[in-house]
């Protein structure tokens, strides 16, 4: 028990150390090479401690800055410029990754200019900014007011609230009630804003719980743009999807390689590691299953070649129906996940079955599933657990010695022919293999944030 309080202890500090690290250079940076910037909100205990993400807002020339700041931090603090989310058109959220012994630590930097949620303009950028006060701890925070319709807004928009955003509000509103009032005025009708004031004056948030989408209805009738702005924005927002579609900030990864590599062990270690990192970690085992499969698909195979291979024209068909299962699932499933910053992962692929034929019964022609995969759709990162004959059947003996030789060279073959594929050494131990795997994500996706954000390589 000591040892795993001493343990936690250390993990806990290393997180810590790490965090202290990014948010005094970032605090640095943003006073040093920005025009005016401020932090959002979360600031009290800045920089010792923070939750994940450190929200800040700059203009719209610093904004288009923010991208080589905050990959000049991560240099410097030794962490990995794991992904750039842009949320909104004027929003972009950074996560950079560092490593410890128990696993991975994500901090998240997230950039503005002008507020926006949901699409809608509420706070114009240079107008927040000019109303910044200093902290007494030497960065910059927004006038009272400005956070405070600024907060309000946000836990509205995502009727998200509780009794502590409720008591938060009341100290923001208490340190300029005109101002505060002037801004409710803006976003909501007199009477409305009347009962907001009367709720922040009180403490008692319970009317805004109990009536938050009537409060929210109204409040999106009243965004910061004009109608023509709003064309533009419209514009904007239209462009700002067409990359999110094409540029997913999500990730697909599959894994493959013979029965006794290691998948679920090395799988198991990057869901534990990248949860943090992803909105959802979506898993598949083999196929998508869009299409119906049979009831019993899901019990593990404990004798893939137990059963005869079906004859010629069965065989053809099943494969043709596999095919349209993953492009099916592929637009239903795995795309929409990925452009929503989820992680979808593959235990096996249509590469296993070209591999080995026989797990699915297939008996036609050989040559028919090389010229299906060479048309399905492809994954971000194929990851081959390869390890020696010997080794796997000592781990499982499903299939004669000499089918896990052929597999072993089949899949070898295979993984080298796949642009991108990453080839592991799975003899080793689980950890090993698990941190193996995770660097070689972490590289992945710190390549494409890099190139998609016109950054140099890091030496």
């Amino acid at each position: 028990m000591r040892d795993c309080e001493e343990g936690y202890r250390s993990e806990v500090s290393l997180t810590a150390s790490v965090q202290l690290r990014v948010a005094r250079l970032l605090l640095k940076k943003l006073s040093e090479e920005c025009e005016s910037y401020c932090i959002l909100t979360g600031y009290e205990a800045l920089p010792e401690s923070f939750d994940s993400d450190i929200d800040f807002m700059v203009n719209a020339r610093d904004f288009a800055r923010i991208p080589a700041l905050v990959n000049e931090i991560g240099d410097a603090t030794e962490t990995c410029l794991f992904q750039a989310i842009p949320h909104e058109v004027s929003a972009r959220a950074f996560r950079l990754a560092a490593e410890n012994d128990r696993g991975l630590v994500f901090i998240q930097p997230d950039s503005c200019s002008d507020y926006r949620h949901f699409g809608e303009l509420w706070l114009r950028a240079d107008e927040m900014l000019a109303s910044r006060r200093q902290h007494p701890r030497g960065f910059w925070i927004p006038g009272a007011a400005y956070e405070f319709i600024y907060y309000l807004i946000k836990r509205v928009n995502k009727r998200d609230f509780t009794q502590v955003h409720g008591a938060r509000l009341s100290s923001l509103y208490r340190e300029d009630a005109g101002g505060s009032e002037r801004l409710l005025r803006r976003f909501w009708k007199p009477e409305s804003a009347a009962v907001l004031v009367e709720m922040a004056e009180s403490g008692d948030w319970a009317p805004l719980v109990q009536r938050i989408d009537q409060f929210r209805s109204e409040l999106r009738r009243h965004s910061a743009e004009s109608f023509p702005a709003e064309i533009g924005s419209y514009c904007r927002r239209a462009l700002h999807t067409i990359e999110r579609v094409m540029q997913p900030t999500g990730g697909w990864i599959v894994f493959m390689g013979p029965d006794g590599c290691g998948k679920s062990s090395a799988i198991e270690g990057v869901v534990a590691d990248f949860t943090p990192a992803f909105q959802k970690i979506v898993r598949f085992h083999l196929r998508p299953k869009s299409l119906p499969a049979r009831a019993n698909s899901e019990v593990p195979v404990t004798d893939p070649h137990g059963k005869p291979v079906r004859g010629s024209l069965f065989s053809v068909a099943k494969m043709f129906y596999l095919f349209a299962d993953y492009w099916l699932g592929y637009f239903r499933g795995v795309r929409s996940a990925t452009v929503r910053t989820r992680l979808v992962v593959f235990d096996r692929y249509f590469y296993d079955i070209l591999v080995d034929p026989e797990r699915v019964l297939y008996g036609g022609p050989r040559w028919l599933p090389g010229v299906l995969a060479h048309f399905l759709p492809k994954p971000d990162m194929v990851v081959l657990l390869n390890a020696a004959p010997e080794v796997l059947w000592s781990r499982k003996q499903e299939v004669p010695f000499e089918e896990v030789v052929r597999q072993q060279a089949a899949y070898l073959e295979m993984a080298q022919k796949i642009k991108g594929a990453v080839i592991i050494d799975a003899g080793r131990s689980k950890t090993e293999v698990v941190l193996e795997v995770r660097e070689a994500i972490l590289d992945y996706f710190s390549r494409r944030t890099r190139a998609r954000l016109r950054l140099t390589e890091r030496a």
